[in-house]
């Protein structure tokens, strides 16, 4: 059988229907314990079946021509080979590699390229300089013994220094979770022992990256379902319920019940997500007047449904003293676990900043306590008055145009600045149609830019058919804007090469802060300037738009991490 292959690094994306360009020169070096990819593109003008591993497996048209790829296996090292799957953009026609596919074997399509994702990790008792990986193609037709048809080599340099576990870096990650979502997708009950094996699968996933932050969405319809209700194109419901079980009993008093928030809780302490617990929901929790505010008295927007147990009938808090004495239950919650140094009450872009103060006021009355504030910034009102802001999150656009002010806020706030994109702007972000580096550039523009690390507000939201069509309010909206990951059968994460890449670019700025230790941070910069660029030339141009000359060239980027590996050898 005629099978001919091009090897791609890991930040190549395939377009369907465009020929592949000339294959990428892999040059690749890497520490012990740091994560790698690369891509092998296979070609042939017949219609085959091809599998994975070291199962003899057959496909529906019985025992025609097969193809298995057996990726070697090597003593310390963490070896597998993925099918990559491609999905729709926006434009309904466009078909781009994302996800990495659990599937063993697929059919091909003739003189097409299959996709294939080789990642691994050499672990700290691995001996020698370099890393010979090894695919053979074995041949099959019929009743015929295999043939070996081809042997694709790659070395890999490998680096006696060993990269600190993602979990224990100081990045700090922040993609928040939806578990409501998770729940629907997969059409379990809210709050259920199968919502919670869920959960745990996709906190394990989201902990391998080093998350440090828990989100608790505390009330119900936080971010208003993103709209949703407005939306019929490929509608989906985005709305998130309260984890926070409240009754009125038949005293008329308001009660509390936290086992799902304590077990879940419980499921992130166990993978070491536990640096930060962000509360939604309480504080300046959009304002969208078109879906209503139960609250009779009061003018921040939040929805506490209860159930009654007098009428056996669920209704809303609508009153400011049902609503502190709940706020009161929750913080007593934090507080006797002796948590609330990590809890943070996060207001998602607000914009009033005197109505902020006013409701921050409330709520700290409410618990009887002084709470931190965590606020996700895109309104410059903002960054002149931070009193009372313990951490904050920057807009891209709004970072930049505070760029000569961040010594500045670094100094008002005590906790954490970091920066984030969403579905604004249109640089260093992660669509589905973004150059697949931007992904990585995550770590390396925080880095530069001096930040404690990176907030989307996403990991795991889906449209309600994420395999068929994941385009959502577009053009406003990107695909790809809502997820990291896709929901697997086996209600696991199938995971993305954004997701992947976004992973090495954190393990890059790890690499960047040993080397500094050598270096300086101020020598790293300005090898970091030849790609990402000036600072002084980087602007807001609109409200939701940036003006950014860098580069998207893996191999340049490559060039200055080989260069900060020779200096921490």
């Amino acid at each position: 059988m005629n099978i001919q292959y091009k090897l791609y690094n890991s930040a190549f994306k395939h377009i369907d229907g465009k020929e592949l360009p000339v294959e990428n020169k892999l040059n690749l070096s890497v520490l012990k314990g740091e994560k790698f990819a690369f891509q092998v593109a296979l070609l042939s003008e017949e219609k085959i079946l091809f599998s994975l591993g070291n199962y003899n497996h057959i496909g529906y048209k019985g025992l025609k021509k097969r193809i298995r790829i057996d990726l070697e296996k090597r003593e310390n090292t963490e070896l597998k080979e993925y099918f990559l799957g491609y999905v729709l953009d926006d434009d309904s026609k466009t078909l781009i590699t994302d996800s990495i596919l659990k599937k063993e074997y697929l059919y091909n399509e003739i003189n097409k390229p299959t996709m294939i994702w080789v990642e691994g990790k050499v672990d700290k008792e691995y001996n020698g300089e370099n890393l010979n990986i090894v695919l053979n193609l074995f041949s099959q037709e019929g009743y015929e013994t295999e043939i070996k048809e081809q042997v694709i080599n790659v070395d890999i340099t490998v680096i006696d220094k060993v990269l600190p576990k993602l979990q224990d870096s100081d990045f700090h990650l922040d993609l928040w979770q939806h578990l409501s979502s998770w729940a629907r997708m997969y059409e379990v009950e809210f709050w259920s022992d199968d919502h919670f094996k869920i959960i745990e699968n996709y906190t394990a996933e989201l902990a391998s990256l080093g998350e440090k932050v828990i989100t608790v969405v505390a009330s119900d319809f936080s971010w208003e379902g993103q709209g949703c209700f407005q939306v019929e194109e490929n509608c989906s419901n985005l709305f998130e319920h309260n984890i926070i079980g409240v009754k009125r009993d038949m005293k008329g008093r308001i009660v509390c019940n936290f086992t799902a928030l304590e077990r879940y809780l419980n499921i992130c302490f166990k993978y070491g997500m536990e640096n930060e617990i962000d509360i939604f929901g309480l504080l300046a929790s959009w304002q969208r007047t078109d879906f209503g505010n139960p609250l009779k008295d009061y003018d921040d927007y939040i929805r506490v449904s209860f159930f009654s147990e007098e009428s056996g009938t669920y209704g809303y808090i609508d009153n400011k003293k049902d609503l502190g004495e709940y706020i009161r239950q929750v913080f007593e919650f934090f507080n006797e676990r002796n948590l609330m140094d990590r809890v943070r009450v996060i207001s998602d872009m607000p914009k009033n900043p005197k109505d902020f103060k006013r409701w921050s006021k409330f709520l700290k009355d409410s618990a009887g306590m002084d709470i931190l504030i965590k606020t996700a910034l895109h309104e410059d009102s903002f960054t002149d008055g931070l009193d009372g802001i313990s951490d904050i999150s920057l807009s891209l656009p709004l970072l930049l145009k505070s760029k000569n002010i961040l010594s500045e806020i670094k100094g008002k706030i005590k906790g954490k600045l970091t920066w984030y994109v969403c579905w604004f702007p249109d640089k260093l972000n992660h669509f589905i149609s973004s150059p697949l580096m931007e992904s990585r550039l995550a770590g390396w523009y925080s880095y530069y830019m001096g930040l404690n690390g990176f907030l989307r507000w996403d990991y795991a939201l889906w449209t309600s058919k994420p395999f068929d069509n994941i385009s959502y309010k577009s053009p406003r909206w990107k695909a790809g804007d809502m997820f990291f990951v896709y929901p697997g059968r086996d209600m696991k994460p199938i995971r993305s090469i954004r997701w992947e890449n976004l992973r090495f670019g954190i393990q890059d700025q790890e690499i960047m802060k040993i080397a500094e230790k050598k270096m300086g941070k101020e020598k790293i910069n300005l090898l970091l300037k030849e790609v990402l660029g000036d600072k002084k030339d980087m602007k807001a141009t609109e409200e939701f738009s940036v003006d950014m000359n860098y580069s998207v060239d893996y191999e340049k980027y490559m060039e200055i991490k080989n260069k900060l590996i020779k200096v921490i050898k």
